[in-house]
């Protein structure tokens, strides 16, 4: 049955893919779509392959991305309120993108160019600090992480308020990278985010016996031969580096690593086998909508894609929650 859902899923996805790339300034049909991406001719060969389809495949990449990492983690926490930006990825990537911007406003000339790159490095600086910062005697105890990855956000957040209030031409642009944005995504930004997905979907899936086993708690698992930290170390290494090579080109983009994998498991359960894949799709799909919202609901301008996330995935959660109480 479950396998059987997987492929519905499946093709889920790819419609949902097809579909959502007909939508736009000039809305484009189903048929048209379809016949353009498998011919590579026709009228608007170049709206569809070099404008829409990149970005709507980078909403799918994105939202499998952030789903996957948030529904591991949420495992390895055992606290279903954790998301992918547990480490402080989110506001050491915003640090750096309003960083990039005061450069290029001080210095007279454009770095926005090197904005995923100066964006991923501090995501990268600030999952670190939190890692250093947990670690007691070896281990990583899920409070000394959790609160360390609480500073952490607080500390850069509170280095990107100081930057904005410094900012003045590039503000506006500030706030919408802030809130996550698809915008000006091209066929080259696709790649390191997609192995870096790849890659952990492999690890997650190759290590599902021992998450199994570190969910239903710790003790138990390192009864049962896991090396707990090994996994944690590694889950957290990999989770924050995949993270940070979306937020360093999509913005913070909220609520989809967060409500994506509890959806996944009511539908696939809670075995990795089925819920690092599941829980990939269904972020894929609801972020590919979300984007699709975001930038035709206000045509020709659009919304930064944050803010859709969260008015669809906050009643989401709501009634997530009161079904699981009605189940309790």
């Amino acid at each position: 049955m479950k396998p059987l859902r997987l492929f519905l899923m499946a093709l889920l996805l790819s419609c949902t893919v097809i579909i959502c790339s007909g939508f736009g300034g000039t809305k484009i049909p189903f048929t048209e779509v379809l016949r353009t991406i498998f011919t590579l001719k026709g009228e608007r060969l170049q709206i569809i392959w070099n404008i829409r389809l990149p970005r709507v495949i980078m909403s799918v990449i994105a939202g499998a991305g952030l789903a996957i990492v948030g529904g591991v983690f949420q495992g390895l926490l055992r606290n279903p309120l954790v998301d992918p930006y547990l480490l402080g990825v989110s506001s050491g990537a915003s640090f750096g993108a309003v960083v990039s911007l005061l450069l290029a406003d001080v210095y007279g000339f454009s770095l926005l160019y090197r904005m995923p790159l100066i964006s991923f490095g501090f995501a990268i600086l600030a999952a670190l600090m939190t890692v250093v910062l947990a670690r007691r005697n070896g281990t990583m105890p899920l409070t000394e992480l959790i609160l360390s990855g609480v500073l952490v956000s607080i500390l850069f957040s509170s280095g990107t308020i100081m930057v904005l209030m410094l900012l003045r031409k590039n503000i506006t642009h500030a706030y919408v990278w802030l809130f996550g944005t698809l915008s000006g995504i091209e066929w080259k930004d696709l790649p390191t985010a997609l192995i870096s997905i790849v890659g952990f979907v492999m690890i997650s899936v190759g290590l599902a016996q021992q998450l199994n086993a570190i969910s239903l708690g710790e003790t138990q698992a390192k009864i049962s031969g896991v090396n707990v930290e090994f996994v944690k170390l590694l889950i957290y290494s990999v989770g924050s580096f995949t993270t940070a090579t979306i937020v360093s080109v999509t913005g913070v983009i909220g609520f989809v690593g967060l409500i994506t994998p509890h959806m996944a498991r009511r539908l696939f359960g809670n075995d990795y086998r089925l819920l690092s894949i599941s829980s990939a799709m269904v972020g894929g799909i609801f972020l590919c909508i979300c984007d699709t919202i975001a930038r035709t609901v206000v045509s020709p301008s659009e919304l930064p894609i944050g803010v859709i996330t969260a008015f669809v995935g906050a009643p989401l959660m709501f009634v997530l929650l009161k079904r699981g109480e009605r189940n309790a």
